[in-house]
């Protein structure tokens, strides 16, 4: 009699035991879910896979808005003087274009040694 209690007692504590992992699985797994839906996560990601499409678009959406910005240039006789909202706006184009191409730069580098420091362990000794 002692024994089917005994019995039912170890299985209620595997049980047990097997509902907890199950519950710990499924809070790791929410979490990490969690985590990579994230919008950061998607945008870091997607820059880490694809730093040349990202560096060549960024190219031309600098370029197409140095074109809409900066008005093309008249002729010497024509020019008329900024005004100091138009020289703060140019020098603030200027810094932006200059910090986005450094840090697509940077990133690139980065990818490229990754890449490289991949294939050099794939190849070994």
């Amino acid at each position: 009699m002692a024994q089917p209690k005994q019995n039912l007692r170890e299985r209620k504590r595997e049980l047990v035991l097997s509902l907890d992992t199950s519950r710990l699985r499924i809070v790791e797994g929410s979490a990490n879910l969690r985590k990579r839906l994230s919008p950061i996560h998607v945008a870091s990601s997607y820059l880490r896979r694809h730093p040349l499409q990202i560096f060549g678009a960024t190219s031309i959406g600098v370029a197409l808005l140095t074109g809409l910005l900066i008005p093309r240039g008249r002729s010497k006789g024509q020019k008329r003087p900024k005004s100091s909202s138009q020289l703060l706006a140019g020098w603030a184009i200027e810094l932006l274009k200059g910090s986005i191409r450094n840090w697509l730069f940077t990133r690139f580098r980065d990818y490229l040694r990754t890449k490289q420091s991949e294939t050099d362990s794939l190849l070994g000794p």
